[in-house]
């Protein structure tokens, strides 16, 4: 899930993202305490037949490091899963931390993105 932030500044759906967040990391909390789903909990869940693992991909930003903590600085790379982009605001927040965004890329032609 990726928040985008218009050059408005109002994202999209913003209190419903924060709200499945904020599920997501009460569940964490529970398992983190030891406790699951209680049997009433997972009897009103959806039921999943057939399931198998599977994986998806996530947004994330490629580019240049500068500065990273763990990165070695000039080279080239990709971020943690996106979850807040507001490129007019000049930032992008990734699973793991916040970025200052610099210059964006160019495509062969010397057009912008």
């Amino acid at each position: 899930m990726a928040i985008l932030v218009p050059p408005s500044g109002e994202p999209f759906q913003l209190h419903e993202h924060l709200n499945l967040l904020k599920r997501l990391v009460a569940d964490v909390e529970a398992l983190v305490d030891g406790r699951h789903p209680s049997q009433f909990a997972l009897s009103a869940a959806p039921v999943l037949e057939r399931w198998t693992l599977a994986s998806r991909s996530s947004p994330c930003l490629a580019g240049q490091f500068l500065g990273h903590p763990k990165i070695r600085s000039g080279r080239p790379g990709f971020t943690s899963d996106l979850w807040i982009h507001a490129p007019s605001h000049g930032y992008a927040r990734t699973l793991s931390r916040l970025y200052r965004l610099g210059d964006p890329a160019t495509i062969a032609n010397g057009a912008d993105r």
